[in-house]
């Protein structure tokens, strides 16, 4: 009886850890989620004054303009979706703990919660 309180009392214990890991990532998740609003909004913002500046400029400097104005749009975008890529990968294992935190929590608790004829030889007190 008492190792079953101590399996129910575990598998609490990790339901609660995994459930705030799961917590913590979410609000990662919201706040990445603004962080990528901001990103956006700048580039536009950026291509704006881009397109703003060049209105007045000869033609030859028009091309250049544009030119260079879309290598930084590229590289900006490339670099947003390699950090991207980077936060997913160190979220993935963090959700992957919870869950495997979550799960093994609520397997104590159903071994916690088995009448005691259904323990092994070993396990009855």
């Amino acid at each position: 009886m008492i190792m079953q309180t101590w399996l129910t009392v575990s598998g609490l214990t990790l339901d609660f850890l995994g459930f705030c890991l799961l917590l913590r990532e979410w609000w990662i998740a919201f706040l990445s989620e603004r962080s990528f609003m901001a990103h956006e909004e700048l580039l536009e913002r950026q291509q704006k004054l881009r397109a703003f500046a060049s209105q007045n400029a000869p033609e030859a400097m028009k091309r250049h303009m544009a030119t260079a104005g879309q290598m930084q749009d590229d590289m900006a975008i490339r670099k947003a979706r390699s950090d991207r890529t980077q936060a997913l990968r160190g979220r993935r294992f963090w959700f992957i703990s919870a869950t495997v935190l979550i799960v093994s929590g609520s397997l104590l608790q159903l071994a916690g919660a088995l009448p005691p004829s259904f323990m092994p030889s070993g396990f009855a007190p």
